[in-house]
């Protein structure tokens, strides 16, 4: 028996499939399966029920993964103590991004922590915010950027900046050039809307704001980025909602838009990182999010505090998967 053994038991049990638990361990179903039936013969009994569609866990079961848990914990306690005592550069750092995020973060966030460490390794994925916590969670990564829209006490939020939101129309349009637009005025028939969350906390009552969102577009859409939204207002009309990371980025390539202020202060993403609680990294996660405070992306404003709280223990706040 040793620690891979009970990494695969203890998935098996938490995601009650063992096609699952082989992806969450990075390995073959059918190299997990044969280890867990070589570790069931060493025990001399079964530790899963394996019946169709349903995988349970034996009385035994229930007692290994239990003490798998604990044991697991300790192992990566022991490793977190470890790191506390190695050079922050190291090891890689390990960032994760929403898809509303990476693309115009994605440099900039590789600047900043070059700034800081120039040797360090980056390693950036682009992922859901549900599973961006998990990954955290996890320790598959260090931090992840977000929006604050939802709840999570699992993790530690650093507030950054807040990102306000933006009109895309195209340039002429009767809305073009006005300093901002209040919901109650945008052309709710011209609107084009993403499938991505934005992540903020009046997009509900946006979303909804009219039945009637969408139908005079020339034919039904709906967007999964923010570029092919924009490129459809620029090729055919209507109106897409961005926010400021998005504009800033069209801005700079010269797409014929023009970007309306969202006139009302809740049309606004609070952008943060997530990291977990205790992480052996934390000085260093501190040090990025001070500068990133300081320096923050254009088209953004700081977040509303003093400065970033290192230590906030705010309930983690994602934007729905």
């Amino acid at each position: 028996m040793n620690l891979r053994d009970l990494e695969y038991v203890e998935a098996v049990g938490r995601l009650q499939s063992f096609s699952r638990a082989a992806l969450a361990c990075n390995v073959s179903q059918p190299a997990l399966s044969n280890q867990i039936k070589k570790l069931e013969r060493e025990l001399g009994a079964a530790l899963f029920d394996r019946r169709v569609n349903d995988i349970r866990p034996t009385e035994l079961g229930r007692r290994v993964i239990a003490s798998a848990e604990i044991i697991l914990r300790e192992h990566r306690t022991i490793l977190d103590m470890a790191t506390e005592y190695r050079e922050p550069a190291a090891l890689p750092l390990r960032v994760g991004m929403t898809p509303t995020l990476a693309p115009y973060l994605m440099h900039y966030l590789y600047d900043q922590i070059r700034s800081l460490l120039p040797d360090i390794r980056v390693t950036m994925a682009e992922e859901t915010p549900g599973n961006l916590v998990d990954l955290v969670e996890n320790r598959d990564i260090d931090i992840a950027l977000i929006p604050r829209c939802g709840y999570d006490a699992r993790l530690d939020f650093t507030p950054l900046f807040d990102e306000p939101l933006f009109l895309a129309v195209p340039v002429g349009h009767c809305l073009a050039g006005r300093p901002d637009v209040d919901m109650d005025d945008l052309p709710a028939g011209e609107l084009i809307c993403t499938r991505s969350p934005l992540g903020f906390e009046e997009e509900d009552a946006l979303r909804l704001c009219s039945p009637d969102i969408g139908k005079d577009v020339p034919f039904d859409v709906t967007a999964t980025n923010f570029e092919t939204a924009c490129r459809t207002v620029c090729r055919h009309g209507g109106c897409t909602i961005v926010p400021a990371l998005a504009a800033e980025q069209f801005r700079r390539d010269g797409w014929d838009l023009d970007f309306v202020r969202l006139g009302k202060s809740r049309f606004v993403r609070k952008i943060g990182v997530i990291s977990r609680l205790g992480c052996p990294r934390k000085p260093l996660l501190n040090s990025l999010c001070e500068r990133i405070w300081q320096f923050p992306p254009g088209g953004v404003h700081k977040a509303q505090f003093d400065k970033p709280a290192p230590t906030c223990r705010e309930p983690v706040m994602t934007e729905p998967a």
